[in-house]
């Protein structure tokens, strides 16, 4: 879909081009009909000069007082002729030399105005029919209006000329008024970019009025899914609480059991410790939520690695990060602090003395590999757990403690999750890959 200033622009340009040529048309029109009806009026005029100057002689015969003819009719191809026709008598203006016009008889009072070429000249005729003195004549003058034409085509090329100057800088200004409009949005554009890089948590309201509930409905959203994150970690935690509470109750109760029950017990009660402790540990390491902030490895990962370090003292955690990595990433914060969260919590749980993190980027995919110095597991449970489709199992030699979210996680971006353990030496690798595009985000399945 084009851009909204694309098409106001396209819009605009249309209608200045469709009421330029209207008020060109009209202009063209307006000028004839005025020029026509100007040289209409003199015509008339110059037939009551006609008549005036019309006599009857002592033979019975028709003549035209001179004196009282203008000068112009009695040159030749003056662009000014006239013509007294009656049934036996025919007078004609010296203008005309030798052309000699049709003239139809008019019944008295009768009028006709029409134009008629004649060579180079454009002729606009005025006839009427009189009856002077009892006698039926009729009257025809004509009037050469090229040179009106003429001069109306030169005043209409300058007129087209300014219209179309004009159209251009209406064109131009209305581009000016359009951006500067538009440029009032940079400003919500940058608002955008940095609540996506967490450094605000709301848009400005501060922004043209169109866009005002746009903004409010943005940050309306925004603060009803802080809201139910925070109110489901807040549940999370106080769950965990809670649940610890009642196991210190039950392991109370666990001398009522006979003896032969306590095994079974004792299972049942670490498992469930097992859970609580994890869903105590994501809720400690994920921190406070930025719903749509990008994910930036540099300013992100340390407050996780100092958590961990206290969470487990005894093991060395390493972060490796390739120089390739310097700004933030098209994923979101949360969900790579929540995938990488897990696994390391996974490898600082089940490793002996030392964790590695390394983050790798090309120019199609983001890497991320986990190293752990633990048992690991067999090769039969890691192809299990790559497996595609299949459910991972929670109780596989302890490691899929929340690899059930991260393979969600990973399954949203598209990505490959893979485990990996030698049986010659101690360890086991968590490999994880999405895709990556320097200018747009991965399309994320929902």
């Amino acid at each position: 879909m084009n851009s909204i200033e694309q098409r106001i622009r396209t819009g605009l340009l249309i209608a200045l081009l469709a009421v330029m040529s209207l008020l060109a048309l009209l202009a063209d029109y307006g000028v004839n009909r005025l020029s026509q009806s100007f040289v209409a009026t003199r015509l008339q005029h110059d037939s009551d000069s006609l008549i005036q100057a019309l006599y009857l002689n002592t033979k019975g015969a028709w003549q035209l007082d001179s004196q009282r003819l203008a000068t112009v009719y009695q040159r030749v191809q003056s662009g000014h002729y006239f013509q007294v026709s009656t049934a036996t008598q025919t007078l004609r203006s010296r203008s005309l030399w030798d052309q000699a016009p049709l003239v139809i008889a008019l019944a008295t009072g009768q009028v006709q105005i029409q134009q008629q070429f004649s060579g180079a000249e454009h002729w606009l005729i005025w006839q009427q029919g009189i009856e002077l003195q009892g006698r039926p004549l009729t009257l025809w003058v004509a009037e050469d209006i090229a040179p009106f034409e003429q001069q109306w085509r030169s005043f209409a090329m300058m007129m087209y000329a300014v219209m179309v100057l004009a159209m251009i800088l209406l064109v131009l200004l209305q581009r000016y008024l359009l951006q500067r409009s538009f440029s009032q949005l940079n400003a919500v554009q940058q608002a955008i970019r940095q609540l996506q890089q967490g450094e605000i948590e709301t848009l400005s309201t501060q922004a043209p009025r169109e866009i005002q509930p746009l903004i409010y409905e943005i940050n309306h959203l925004l603060e009803r899914l802080q809201q139910r994150i925070n109110r489901s970690r807040t549940a999370m935690g106080n769950l965990a609480h809670e649940l610890n509470r009642r196991l210190q109750h039950l392991l109370l109760l666990r001398d009522t059991l006979p003896e032969s029950s306590r095994p079974e017990y004792d299972q049942q009660l670490l498992q469930i410790r097992q859970l609580t402790e994890r869903e105590l540990k994501r809720a400690r390491i994920a921190g406070s939520s930025h719903p749509g902030c990008r994910f930036r490895p540099t300013h992100d990962l340390p407050h996780m690695l100092r958590l961990l370090r206290q969470i487990y003292p005894h093991i060395q955690l390493k972060m490796n990060i390739a120089t390739e990595i310097t700004d933030e990433l098209p994923y979101d914060r949360d969900d790579m602090l929540e995938l990488i969260g897990n696994l390391l919590d996974n490898g600082c749980k089940f490793g002996t003395a030392q964790v590695q993190l390394t983050l790798s980027l090309s120019h199609t995919r983001f890497g991320l590999v986990i190293d752990d110095d633990g048992n690991g597991v067999s090769t039969q449970h890691c192809q299990q757990l790559t497996e595609r489709g299949t459910r991972i199992d929670e109780s596989i030699a302890g490691y899929g403690l929340g690899l059930s979210i991260c393979q969600m996680i990973i399954d949203s971006y598209h990505g490959e999750l893979q485990f990996s353990s030698d049986a010659e030496k101690p360890g086991f690798r968590v490999e994880a890959s999405l895709p990556y595009s320097a200018n747009n985000a991965p399309e994320v399945s929902l």
